[in-house]
């Protein structure tokens, strides 16, 4: 049975070996995926926008909807087509980090090894975690959790099947979601201490450390779960 210790030991070794390399892989990882909560913030005041350009031009209204579409198409079509592929290859940076030397290369795996696999697989991951979110909160985490170790997975069999990697995922995470989330809890106070010193001991540090903890768990569910 796995412990938070005994992962984080790991994670620290591997980003001991690999530092800046990491710490650079992080800092992209982290930007890319942060560019949902951008637009997120930026559409706060979009009823105010709407409502003073309907009284002074109505007409201004059907284009402001329109432009929001698709920008809001071509966001999804960034995730689905780009994004995502770059996880699987991150994930696989990951591993080889823990195990290793890893290559700024390994993040190109996504795109180069069974592309069409990585963006079908992800893009009914991402929907059906934001399907079981819709319901409540609670069943949108765990799903979250069951589905987390896909991503890493596909990095290391160019072969595997989506549906016989979302099998796989909820296999290696039968009985251990509850056990992740408190993983991912334990780092609550080094997110603190980041927020504190303004996201630099995040960024040079606890980013990196989490993710290669993440990638920890998943090669120590393959030795007991698998």
């Amino acid at each position: 049975m796995w412990t938070r210790k005994e992962l984080k030991l790991r994670a620290k070794d591997g980003l001991n070996r690999n530092y800046w390399k990491a710490v650079l892989i992080s800092a992209i990882f982290t930007l890319v995926f942060s560019g949902g909560s951008i637009l997120t913030h930026k559409s706060d005041k979009l009823d105010d926008i709407i409502g003073y350009a309907f009284i002074n031009n109505p007409f201004l209204v059907i284009f402001t909807g329109l432009f929001g579409f698709i920008a809001f198409a071509l966001f999804i079509i960034l995730i689905v087509f780009l994004i995502n592929p770059f996880k699987v290859g991150v994930c696989k940076f990951r591993i080889n980090a823990l195990n290793g030397s890893a290559n700024i290369a390994d993040t190109a795996l996504g795109y180069d090894v069974s592309y069409k696999r990585n963006v079908n697989t992800l893009f009914f991951m991402n929907l059906f975690i934001g399907l079981w979110s819709l319901l409540f909160i609670v069943p949108g985490i765990v799903k979250y959790y069951e589905y987390s170790m896909i991503p890493y997975i596909l990095s290391e069999d160019p072969n595997i099947s989506r549906q016989e990697a979302f099998i796989k995922s909820k296999k290696l995470m039968s009985g251990n979601k509850w056990r992740a989330f408190v993983l991912t809890l334990s780092f609550i106070p080094w997110y603190i201490l980041g927020a504190l010193t303004f996201g630099v001991v995040s960024l040079f540090y606890v980013q990196p450390y989490q993710q290669l903890t993440s990638a920890a768990l998943y090669e120590e569910l393959k030795k007991t779960c698998l």
